[in-house]
């Protein structure tokens, strides 16, 4: 037997242990970036490593490190053995090689963004992780010994056996952080809030709410567009639709110049918008549609209709509730709930009378015109570039909102003359190659596919190339919606590329029940293959819908 740990076995298990930590650190990052991605859910994160299985784990690391673990044993076990310094330093210099030699991810999508909860997640990580090693070590090698393992080998096999363990519980050492700081961060997030209310209370700007399962971006960009003619208005930006976010835009963006703030309200769960609605107090609540997204997270439809109107629940007797009245379920809803003063909009006459209706419209690929028509028959011609039947529910959205507002309808057809498409919302350009790109990336839900493929069909010139990693997040109704998709695509399409090839099965069963050919369906596993797919197919006068791009989370 051994007499103990030597100075030179020291320094080398030292360096082992330290490589090993130093290793884990991306697994850490990689871990606080889906964390982030979804919105710092344990939950959520768990069920997404479940679905990864295999390839959440870094195997060739793994592999080296088992290998090195079980070399210690054999010449600790062996007549012949080689210094105990031998197996970890030749596994720590041969995991540093895998690592470095292996193909480098594609860039991410949506990069990790570094606030101050990250920073704390990422450093309170890397505290508990060198106090798992520190321990599983000293646990590990107190076992060894007992086991009857050379005390001489017993520290490398247990430096071996934490650097596998440290590197591969790096994302449940992450969701142990995160469970750590929910005290801090609740108290933190108490603070924003508190601060957020009392600026503006003292600031007291008209606040209008709005959320809906879709169109509520659209209407909130619109609704910018249609009140700056009368007043200076400040809208939440694209992601800030949670408590947190709405703070945030409260506390570092909102001053007395503005007169108006437009919050966007979105939710995962019931008591979120109710919560939103609590701190801004709006004198406006929009409620654009009730549908299934997020259906997965909600878990019935019956709750989402909860959730969505928590916001005109909140309204005081004297704010106005405006209501999409083509949507049924808020048609039924607003019958059987009191509501303060109410407004209706709409595209269909035989849902009954509305305060803004359109009529005679017209839509193609050069943009929208109707005529709006208010209650006591006044109309006003409207014409914009934006393309997609539905946006013009999202501009009566934006218009109700407006007139209530004092705005008038001339001054609100000059808006709507100027109204650009939304960020990723059937934003239409032509590239160098001459190949119309729609860009539609950011919508994910059912309504605004179907639309988007509408669109699509009213352009005329060359072939029509879908791009989509289909709909996510739609629970029991997922498979059903996106095969229905792929059959309305089938219809449309001359190529189709599908991002993803698990995700997108209903896709291709609802192409292959229609009878489109199975030689013009590619399937990629990730947005950047099918980029490159796509280079292969286009041509000068070709059409390319670009319909929803999932986080990375969903890549394969």
């Amino acid at each position: 037997m051994g007499s103990g740990v030597d100075p030179f076995q020291l320094v080398i298990l030292s360096a082992a242990a330290i490589t090993a930590l130093i290793l884990t650190v991306p697994t850490l990052v990689a871990s606080l970036h889906s964390l982030q991605q979804d919105d710092y859910s344990n939950q959520r994160f768990l069920a997404w490593l479940a679905e990864q299985k295999s390839r959440a784990l870094h195997l060739p690391v793994g592999l080296v490190y088992i290998l090195a673990a079980v070399a210690q044993l054999a010449v600790a076990f062996s007549g012949s053995a080689p210094g105990s310094y031998f197996p970890p330093a030749l596994g720590s210099c041969v995991a540093v090689l895998a690592v470095v030699r292996a193909p480098a991810r594609p860039p991410r999508k949506k990069p990790l963004v570094y606030t101050g909860r990250a920073r704390r997640l990422l450093a309170v990580s890397a505290v508990v992780t060198v106090l798992l090693v520190w321990l599983g070590f000293l646990a590990i090698s107190a076992v060894a010994r007992a086991a009857g393992l050379d005390p001489d080998y017993a520290p490398g096999f247990a430096v071996l056996l934490m650097a596998l363990i440290s590197i591969h519980a790096a994302p449940l050492t992450s969701i142990a952080a995160n469970l750590l700081l929910a005290p801090v961060q609740a108290t933190i997030n108490w603070s924003y809030r508190f601060r957020a209310g009392r600026k503006l209370r003292r600031l007291g700007p008209m606040v209008v709410g709005i959320t809906g399962s879709y169109g509520k971006t659209s209407t909130k960009y619109f609704t910018e567009a249609l009140l700056e003619p009368r007043f200076r208005v400040l809208k939440t930006r694209a992601s800030f639709n949670t408590i947190l976010g709405v703070c945030r835009a409260i506390n570092e963006e909102l001053g007395p110049e503005h007169k108006v703030m437009i919050v966007e309200m979105g939710a995962y769960r019931r008591g979120e918008i109710r919560d939103m609605a609590r701190l801004v107090k709006p004198h406006i609540g929009v409620l654009t549609a009730i549908g299934p997204q997020h259906l997965e997270r909600f878990g019935s439809i019956e709750t989402i209709e909860k959730a969505k109107f928590e916001l005109l629940e909140a309204l005081a007797p004297d704010d106005i509730a405006v209501i999409n009245n083509d949507d049924p379920r808020i048609r039924r809803l607003a019958g059987a709930k009191w509501l303060p003063n109410v407004q209706r909009y709409g595209i269909d006459a035989a849902n009954g009378a509305v305060d803004l209706a359109a009529e005679d419209i017209s839509h193609g690929p050069d943009g929208l015109s109707f005529t709006m028509v208010e209650r006591n028959g006044t109309r006003t011609p409207m014409k914009t570039r934006l393309i997609g039947l539905h946006n013009v529910s999202n501009i009566l959205a934006a218009a109700t909102v407006a007139k209530a507002a004092g705005v008038s309808p001339q001054e609100m057809a000059r808006a709507v003359g100027r109204l650009q498409p939304v960020p990723h919302r059937l934003e239409v350009h032509t590239d160098a190659n001459g190949v119309t790109i729609i860009d539609d990336a950011y919508n994910s839900n059912p309504v605004g596919a179907f639309n988007a493929l509408d669109a699509l069909a009213e352009f005329q010139t060359g072939r029509k190339v879908l791009v989509t990693p289909g709909m996510v997040e739609l629970g029991v109704e997922q498979d059903a919606r996106n095969e229905e998709f792929g059959a309305k695509a089938a219809k449309t399409c001359d190529f189709v590329i599908l991002v993803g090839t698990r995700q997108t099965a209903p896709i291709r069963r609802g192409l292959e029940s229609a009878g489109f050919e199975a030689e013009h369906i590619t399937s990629v596993r990730n947005l950047n293959e099918g980029l490159e797919a796509l280079k292969g197919i286009v041509r000068a006068g070709d059409v390319v819908l670009f319909e929803n791009d999932l986080p990375d989370l969903y890549e394969e």
